[in-house]
């Protein structure tokens, strides 16, 4: 019997389109068609220039794609689309120091051992899984590397954001890719699905974009198969602190705040979740943040000026909702916001938080500025470093003596000074430690080299 997946808009809950889910007969027959595409760097080039004129081309449609399943602002849905035009066009501008193997530079040998030859190879199948949010550059962000590695991919995007990751794989058929090298895998039962899959042979390597929980829910999967040990790529959840120092300037820091806790409604693993202020302008910036944030617009992101727009589902708001209150109960005290409209929560600031409370010591999914005061630099590391995650951090300094200290000290994936933890270049690595990752990295070079095995070949000249 067929089954078939509702997707929903976020903000109203209305039916947005009806998709066939896979079962696993028919992941199994998609499996077997995959073939690598044997693409010469120049190819490759071309194909990713004409992926980026054919995304400026859609941009309207993409991003109404993405307000309309995601349910994010139409500014914020903008960004995501810039950022996936940005990964096409560094993608065929580095292509060929990707696939070139370099390996061989770095051999130490002496003349009577053996000639050495490292052969660089593209793994098997890649099983790729991405979360509802980002939907299209996260998806971009697995299949990209994966063309320019010449791996063969089994994509899953998530049950609830589905369609624009549907779209981009019209967009790139459109630009020339074979139609067995990406194959698509729609479901109601994902982890059904995804355990099936795991446990395929073929498949030699497991990118996963999502929560902590359900990332070392995949690694035990990983380990329980008996057919063979996989590489695991896991790109995990945050809780991300910005450190707001006393010299700061305050109108910057004012607008990186913003960002950082409320752009994408909040709902990104580099999303702000604890505001560290020092005590000495803790009054000051928080009379200056909410001047700005009772003018910030929210609700249905259909309507163009709104600047936050929904969480997924009832469900997320129920359960932002639920720990602001229990925030609030336990002694912290709410400036502004915690509105509901629809499925939108209204930016929130929250102050005197302590880490003990659910809505910082936990991932919050939600457009929370939690604000928890310090009496110095030492303190502001200390309560940064109090998290299981190591996903990224931000820090609001012009003392290069604080700069030095948080660089040595707070051990996270990446750190921004006088910016927001969110920030990236798409070529560069990104990815955590501790519950946001095991080291392996994200970025275009990196991902894309992540998905070669090496082979060593000794000659000996008999």
């Amino acid at each position: 019997m067929n089954m078939y997946l509702k997707v929903c808009n976020p903000y109203n809950s209305k039916v947005i389109k009806i998709i066939k889910c896979d079962d696993t007969k028919s992941v199994n027959n998609k499996i077997k068609k995959l073939k690598k595409l044997n693409w010469n760097s120049k190819k490759k080039s071309i194909f990713f220039k004409k992926v980026k004129k054919e995304l400026i081309k859609q941009k309207t449609f993409l991003v109404n794609l993405i307000v309309n399943e995601v349910g994010v602002s139409f500014k914020d849905a903008a960004y995501e689309v810039e950022r996936s035009i940005i990964c096409a066009d560094m993608s065929s501008k580095i292509i060929k120091k990707i696939v070139k193997n370099y390996h061989s530079n770095f051999l130490i040998t002496n003349k009577t051992e053996a000639n050495i030859k490292i052969i660089e190879e593209p793994m098997k199948l890649i099983f790729a899984i991405t979360p509802f949010n980002l939907p299209l550059v996260l998806a971009i962000h697995k299949i990209f590397p994966a063309i320019i590695a010449d791996v063969p991919i089994v994509f899953k995007p998530s049950e609830k954001t589905p369609l624009s990751s549907l779209n981009l794989l019209e967009l790139l058929m459109k630009c020339g890719l074979e139609k067995n090298f990406l194959k698509l895998i729609i479901t109601k039962k994902p982890e059904k699905i995804t355990k099936h899959i795991i446990k395929n042979f073929e498949v030699d390597c497991i990118s996963f974009t999502g929560s902590s929980r359900v990332g070392l829910d995949l690694q035990k999967i990983i380990t329980s198969s008996k057919n063979s040990l996989k590489k695991y790529i896991p790109e995990l959840g945050g809780c991300s602190s910005l450190i707001i120092c006393e010299d700061s300037d305050l109108n910057l820091a004012v607008k990186i705040t913003i960002d950082g806790c409320f752009k994408y409604s909040g709902q990104r693993c580099t999303s702000v979740r604890r505001v560290i202020v020092h005590n000495k302008i803790a009054n000051k910036f928080i009379k200056k943040l909410f001047e700005k944030v009772k003018n910030l617009s929210f609700g249905d992101p259909k309507q163009k000026t709104i600047n936050v727009g929904s969480l997924i589902d009832r469900s997320a708001i129920n359960l932002v909702t639920q720990r602001i209150k229990k925030s609030i109960k336990n002694g912290s005290k709410l400036i502004y916001g915690n509105i509901i409209k629809g499925n939108s929560l209204s930016p929130t600031i929250l102050d005197h938080v302590n880490l003990n409370m659910e809505v910082v010591a936990k991932e919050t999914f939600g457009p929370i500025c939690a604000i928890i005061r310090s009496k110095n630099i030492s303190e502001s590391i200390k309560l940064a470093n109090q998290t299981k995650y190591q996903m990224a951090c931000g820090l609001i300094t012009k003392n290069k003596n604080y700069i030095k200290k948080v660089f040595k000290l707070v051990s996270v994936g990446q750190l921004s000074v006088n910016g927001a933890p969110g920030y990236r270049n798409e070529s560069a690595p990104f990815g955590g430690f501790g519950a946001s990752g095991n080291g392996e990295k994200e970025g275009i070079y990196l991902a894309s080299k992540a998905l070669k095995k090496l082979r060593v070949v000794y000659n000996h000249n008999l």
